[in-house]
């Protein structure tokens, strides 16, 4: 009878045991198939260093082309659940040149409202709006002023590298004008084709 509960007790932790090993490997095995998937990238107090360049063109009188390159820093302000991703609030100086119609100036900041969709992939799809100021020393029609107001806004794409670093393209609708500051306030509406780096920490 005692060797029988020996063997009872024998059996029974020999199968707990392989049960425990089975559960092992099936959780290893569903690790293995997340790896290189993560949930989320981005919360509230991380910051973001980066910077993009690309051209602008816009058709009023005549065609007007710009190159631009945007530095940025950003600040994580809030992330959500619901709709899974964050807000980020973004500080962008502007570099720039016009090259038609007449070779001009470009410099200014820009403040923009980034929401960054969390797909629980590497690519994140995110929208930005905002303005800024800028001046240039552009003559034409359309401008009134060398000091312009730019409200702008579109939709971009970032690539995940890995949990530090992305790629972006981003186009943006950019308008600029004075705001009635001065006379011949028609403004120039533009759209930005852009290219960037991005940091995370």
């Amino acid at each position: 009878m005692q060797k029988k509960i020996a063997y009872i007790m024998i059996f029974t932790a020999i199968s707990l045991l392989g049960a425990q090993a089975l559960a092992q490997v099936e959780l290893d095995e569903k690790m293995l198939k997340l790896e290189g998937k993560k949930d989320r990238y981005f919360e509230a107090g991380m910051r973001e260093y980066g910077i993009s360049g690309g051209f602008g063109h816009g058709e009023e009188r005549q065609s007007i082309n710009d190159l631009v390159l945007l530095p940025k820093i950003g600040f994580f302000i809030a992330d959500f659940d619901k709709v899974k991703g964050a807000v980020e609030l973004e500080l962008e100086p502007v570099l720039g040149m016009f090259v038609t119609p007449s070779n001009a100036i470009e410099t200014g900041l820009n403040l923009l409202f980034t929401y960054n969709f969390e797909t629980g992939t590497k690519l994140v799809p995110y929208f930005s709006a905002g303005a800024g100021f800028l001046y240039t020393n552009l003559q034409v029609h359309e401008l009134g002023s060398e000091f312009n107001g730019s409200p702008q806004g579109g939709p971009g794409l970032k690539y995940m590298l890995n949990d530090k670093t992305a790629i972006s393209f981003q186009t943006r609708f950019h308008h600029i004008s004075n705001a009635g500051t001065a006379s011949h306030n028609h403004g120039i509406n533009s759209w930005l084709f852009l290219f960037g780096v991005d940091f995370y920490h």
